[in-house]
């Protein structure tokens, strides 16, 4: 069974606490619901003829039409009648476009549509920027403060960051000087790197093992997506007991425990 100071160091495969595990049938219904009404529709054809028959009652009556009698004056009459529906149909149809040339959609000014298009390109800008800023807060959540940890909590506390958020925990007793030296940088390193939860734990609260604490503190651990991403043993054997605040930081980043900003 893993140890505490396994899993805090990720020298084991499991090194810390996790924890999480994951038809409806469509259907789809058509209907069909053309009909026709028989009784009470309209009928275009039977319009046609009906129209026309009245026409050709009145022209009758007015003398316009031609008294031709015998087979030659029928086949005239019927030929002149489908001209008439010829002309008709046309005439509608002519009536239909021009109408709907009226409907019609006129091209814009040039400057016009110059002027839409800046205007759609600043709103545009403007929306992307707003849209980044807040997928930016939720993938990487704004801390700003230091997490005082226990043996209890850090386990949960690494499970749950966000997948894209660094954790930095910084291990530390107070009876070591470089301990106490380092810890206190830990508030402006906090609100420096909002976006990275920088948190804290004692190694005894840890139950480290009296080994690891005279040799291994101070220690910085970088976690991300549960996993260790980098650990920097003893610091102070790098850059003594009492570096200054850019020191630090500069050699935190070098060993990938912070981001560059």
């Amino acid at each position: 069974m893993a140890t505490m100071e396994d899993r805090l160091l990720g020298e084991k495969l499991h090194y810390y606490c996790s924890s999480s595990e994951d038809e409806g049938d469509d259907k789809e219904e058509e209907k069909e619901t053309q009909q026709e009404d028989e009784e009470g529709g309209f009928n275009t054809e039977k319009s046609k003829e009906a129209q026309a028959e009245k026409i050709a009652g009145q022209e009758w009556k007015g003398g316009n039409r031609r008294h031709n009698t015998g087979v030659k004056g029928v086949k005239e009459d019927a030929r002149a009648y489908q001209r008439w529906i010829l002309e008709k149909e046309q005439k509608r149809i002519d009536d239909l476009a021009k109408a709907a040339s009226r409907f019609s959609l006129q091209e814009p000014d040039k400057g016009e549509v110059s002027d839409l298009e800046d205007d759609d390109d600043e709103f545009m800008a403007a929306y992307r920027q707003k849209r980044m800023q807040e997928m930016k807060e939720i993938v990487s959540p704004v801390f700003g403060v230091v997490t005082e940890l226990t043996e209890n909590t850090f386990c949960e506390t690494i499970d749950a960051a966000a997948p894209y958020t660094d954790v930095v925990v910084y291990i530390h007793e107070n009876h070591i000087a470089a301990c106490r030296r380092y810890k206190e940088m830990l508030p402006r390193m906090a609100v420096e790197f909002p976006h990275t939860q920088i948190c804290c734990i004692k190694a005894s609260a840890a139950q480290m093992s009296s080994n690891f604490i005279q040799r291994g503190l101070p220690t910085f651990i970088a976690y991300k997506a549960g996993e260790v991403k980098s650990t920097w043993i003893n610091i102070r054997e790098f850059i003594g007991d009492d570096a200054e605040w850019d020191v630090l930081i500069e050699n935190l980043q070098e060993q990938r425990i912070l981001p560059y900003i």
